[in-house]
């Protein structure tokens, strides 16, 4: 099968990068021809002789002009369309900046979703989402991670409480900031513990949270009780989970949360919100899924900081299972071409 992938940007700390890159891989490797198409070759998508060479268009996102032209010239070709809607449908995300958005939505993009032979959600909570929006033709496949060898942990000094992803008001980070100061200052054998942020920031949103510490009176010499680190990559990435203590999304919405299953794969437990899609991580026994106002995410952190280290390494061992049952990209993979194999 030829399939042509669309996407506005592959940008780095994006999990629609994340997904695009790793699926593409994975159908490469399963013996497909396959393209990426961005935003720099968007001319590509304005060719009907183009379009017409692929057995399948699967654009990623929405809103933009150039996946509009995509959908447009895949139904002139007459090639079926899998849209990916990588979480965007969201509630909170369909309200942020909704005056931006809701020209875009009558004037193109819920004809094009409408116009998609199949629309790819990562979580049955996101299904529901498009659903709600008239969209039927909705399947489900979440992402996917690469597992890592068994992590020994260590590398880190005392404890560590790890977010990764965009600093940006939607991952509710003032909220966990404030729930962490709040842990420290119940418990006097917590002062070894930190909170490390790890993430490109978005929209000034850092400059925010810093003065949020000042605020709270974090950071104060010579202790270090959250540290902003900073978009990392690769091996620099892994490391970070390696040496962590536990993850923390604690977002206000998320239709999936890549980061919560890099996690479990390197072996940590994680603390996410009800908001975000995994309550498996409280049924699996290796994590919490809480509600992510700051008096429960202190009490829930305060639990963290008084846990075995046996008790984490068991935590951690139930969630690499739980990966290495359902969530590495070949699976991953597999299951999203038997559905958009037409």
């Amino acid at each position: 099968m030829r399939v042509l992938h669309v996407v506005v940007g592959m940008g780095k700390a994006s999990g629609v990068t994340t997904f695009v890159e790793n699926v593409v891989r994975e159908e490469r490797a399963l013996g497909h021809e396959v393209e990426v198409v961005t935003g720099e070759q968007s001319s590509c998508v304005s060719s009907s002789a183009y379009i017409s060479a692929f057995d399948v268009i699967h654009i990623h996102g929405l809103w933009s002009p150039l996946l509009h032209r995509a959908s447009r010239m895949a139904a002139k070709c007459k090639v079926p369309v899998v849209w990916s809607t990588h979480g965007m449908t969201a509630p909170w995300s369909m309200r942020h900046k909704w005056w931006k958005k809701i020209f875009a939505w009558h004037l193109y993009q819920k004809r094009d979703l409408k116009a998609a032979v199949r629309i790819h959600c990562t979580t049955e909570l996101e299904a529901k989402w498009n659903q709600g929006l008239g969209f039927s033709q909705t399947f489900v496949v979440p992402l996917g991670t690469i597992l890592p060898r068994a992590s020994a942990g260590g590398g880190a000094i005392g404890k560590t409480l790890l977010f990764v992803g965009r600093i940006y008001p939607v991952k509710a980070l003032d909220n966990l900031i404030r729930a962490f100061a709040l842990a420290l200052r119940s418990q006097s054998s917590s002062s070894s513990w930190r909170l490390r942020l790890v993430g490109p920031d978005q929209a000034g949103h850092l400059a925010e949270l810093k003065a949020l510490c000042d605020e709270l009176k974090l950071n104060q010499p010579p202790r270090t009780e959250v540290e902003f680190v900073g978009p990392k990559y690769g091996d620099d990435l892994a490391s970070e989970y390696d040496s962590c203590t536990a993850l923390a999304l604690v977002s206000h919405t998320e239709n999936f949360g890549a980061t919560v299953v890099d996690a479990l794969a390197h072996g940590k437990p994680v603390i996410t919100s009800t908001n975000t899609p995994w309550s498996i991580v409280s049924e699996r026994k290796c994590g919490w899924w809480i509600s992510n106002d700051v008096e429960t995410l202190a009490a829930t952190i305060v639990r963290l900081f008084g846990l075995s280290d046996l008790c984490l390494v068991e935590m951690g061992a139930n969630g690499r299972t739980l990966v290495e049952e359902h969530y590495t990209w070949p699976a991953v993979t597999r299951e999203l071409m038997a559905n958009i194999e037409m």
